[in-house]
């Protein structure tokens, strides 16, 4: 073998160095005798414990520290959300990252802005922007599905307000419903970047949410995924008794989150609520 051949050789893998912190080193695989393309790797069996990716010292195929993680791209970063992130890792803990306090994220006190808090529908005195804790309050959409042509006056004055705006009470009983829910209601949260959340405090307005599921996305182009129990299964949580007590329900495992969705299951009268999540900011 030339003196060529054999630094193409050498250029290869990576170490792993370990501090304080668990930082990994990338490198690059090629050998040209082996027809593979080069191509980036991490010697290191579960990318999950790297708090740091960096590029590092070469040396030949053979010396790999276990079995390696191949990249389809160059990764480095010195922050370990979003190693988290990036490598789609499941929470090691019920509070990861040092979570140990979990504290309000900015609903409440406005940190988290407007445009950053959407909704399936809102009713227009009752957007989403005012679902925070102990703000105005979010109200779901009520659609109007029959015509109002067969409806009928009560006799007391509050009934007939209330008839007029909501119920139409309709004289042929074959009519479907005058009114509807928003089928598949949501509020959701967009946090900005890969925080740790552990919990969610929901409070009611003039209406509440009984019970809801959580939802999350651990990138924005990820999918949905649902906060579940230790057995997996999709948790569905216990809300709210009244229109003004705060009810907190932490999650049996904290998650990564870039965006998260409130999804009332049950409800009294109609979907609205105000809420808070809970958790550690990256620094």
């Amino acid at each position: 073998m030339d003196k060529a051949a054999a630094l193409v050789l050498m250029l290869s893998a990576m170490a792993v160095a370990v501090s304080c912190h668990q930082v990994c080193f990338i490198g690059s695989e090629y050998n040209p005798q082996s027809g593979i393309p080069p191509r980036w790797f991490l010697p290191y069996k579960d990318p999950c414990e790297c708090t740091a990716v960096r590029l590092g010292g070469m040396s030949i195929p053979a010396y790999r520290m276990g079995a390696p993680y191949y990249l389809n791209e160059l990764f480095l970063s010195e922050d370990s959300y979003e190693i988290q992130a990036y490598f789609d890792c499941e929470p090691a803990e019920n509070n990861p990252e040092g979570c140990s306090s979990p504290q309000p994220l900015g609903m409440e006190d406005g940190t988290i802005q407007d445009d950053h808090i959407t909704a399936s529908s809102s009713r227009d005195c009752c957007p989403a922007s005012d679902g925070r804790l102990n703000d105005d309050g979010w109200i779901a959409k009520i659609r109007i599905l029959t015509s109002f042509n067969h409806c009928v006056r009560f006799s007391n004055p509050f009934q007939n307000r209330i008839c007029g705006l909501l119920l139409f009470h309709c004289s042929s009983s074959s009519l479907p419903s005058v009114y509807s829910y928003d089928t598949n209601p949501w509020i959701e949260v967009d946090l900005d970047e890969p925080t740790v959340v552990t919990g969610v405090t929901t409070q009611g307005y003039s209406v509440h949410v009984k019970k809801y599921k959580v939802s999350y996305k651990k990138q924005p182009s990820s999918d949905y995924e649902h906060v579940t129990d230790g057995n997996g299964n999709i948790t569905v949580f216990i809300g709210n008794t009244d229109a003004d007590t705060p009810v907190t329900n932490l999650f049996d495992e904290s998650v990564l989150a870039t965006v998260v969705r409130i999804e009332p299951t049950e409800w009294d009268f109609t979907v609205g609520l105000r809420l808070e999540l809970l958790g550690c900011r990256r620094d």
